[in-house]
């Protein structure tokens, strides 16, 4: 005997099922809307609409971790990613218009993906030739971002260096939840002028000039240092490092000292939340 049920029970128990979705869906939508008022409230108080301040990576990091430990499900957590950031990057746009430039030098297409991905479709994008322009346009906004790819051909430089002081510095990187086989998975770095309420970041990012021509990827590694990017000009090299805030920082020139590599003062150009990494595995799915 089958365990199916008749044609008629299952007609029934699809309709209830999808009664069940629409009224998700409505209420999915009610919340948005109550969150858009309160919003409206915010720009009234805080006057985000006259200022660069709609930017909070902390506190956005903060949502993505709480996101993170309370999914459950087949939902991939990279789809549910994409979802809050439409609706944190739409937001942000309400309480402070601005736009996104992006680097374009290198596979505009994974950029614009990854911009997409990051900043929703509401927010105006821009694609320019590289890493200076996209650090020129932000500095000549009052609340526009910068999206930088990390890996760079040698002839553009150390486009870093123009980073820091009161012009744009560093926010975020990209991905920030980190995991294999994930989308919207290119290595980047966005930028921005000073926001108004800034928080100490977790990672900061230095820039730092050294003579030497050995490489001190696995040096600065064993001390808890990563090593972004790097640019050589004869015998002076520029590298691009980030290291855990709270981390002594005479720990970097000892680390380039045991590399080989004897650098100046290392000088602070940014700095962003640690990403969440998680391991392999179903695509997104966090059980």
């Amino acid at each position: 005997m089958s365990d199916t049920p008749p044609p008629a029970d299952l007609a029934v128990r699809l309709g209830q099922l999808r009664t069940e979705i629409d009224a998700i869906d409505e209420e999915v939508h009610r919340l948005l809307v109550a969150r858009s008022a309160i919003i409206d409230e915010l720009i009234k108080v805080k006057r985000t609409d006259v200022t660069g301040a709609a930017f909070r990576p902390a506190r956005e990091a903060e949502m993505m971790r709480r996101l993170v430990a309370r999914h459950r499900g087949i939902l991939p957590i990279v789809a549910l990613e994409h979802m809050w950031r439409e609706i944190l990057s739409t937001f942000t746009y309400l309480q402070a218009h601005y736009e996104v430039h992006l680097d374009g030098g290198r596979d505009p297409v994974a950029m614009r993906d990854l911009a997409r991905f990051y900043c929703g479709f509401t927010v105006p994008a821009h694609m320019l030739p590289g890493p200076e322009e996209v650090i020129e346009a932000v500095a000549a906004s009052v609340s526009d971002l910068g999206i930088i790819r990390l890996s760079q051909p040698s002839w553009v430089g150390a486009w870093w260096n123009r980073l820091g002081g009161e012009g744009p510095r560093v926010i975020t990187r990209l991905p920030y939840i980190d995991m294999p086989g994930r989308v919207a998975d290119l290595p980047a770095l966005i930028v921005s002028n000073p926001i108004s309420e800034p928080v100490a970041p977790e990672v900061d990012i230095l820039a730092c000039s050294g003579v030497g021509d050995r490489d001190p990827a696995r040096a600065l590694a064993d001390a808890g240092i990563e090593l972004l990017a790097r640019h050589d000009e004869g015998p002076r090299a520029e590298f691009l490092i980030a290291i855990p805030a709270a981390q002594d920082r005479t720990t970097v020139p000892a680390a380039f000292a045991a590399a080989g590599v004897e650098v100046r003062s290392p000088r602070v150009v940014g700095g962003y939340p640690a990403p969440i990494r998680l391991p392999a595995g179903p695509p997104g799915r966090v059980d």
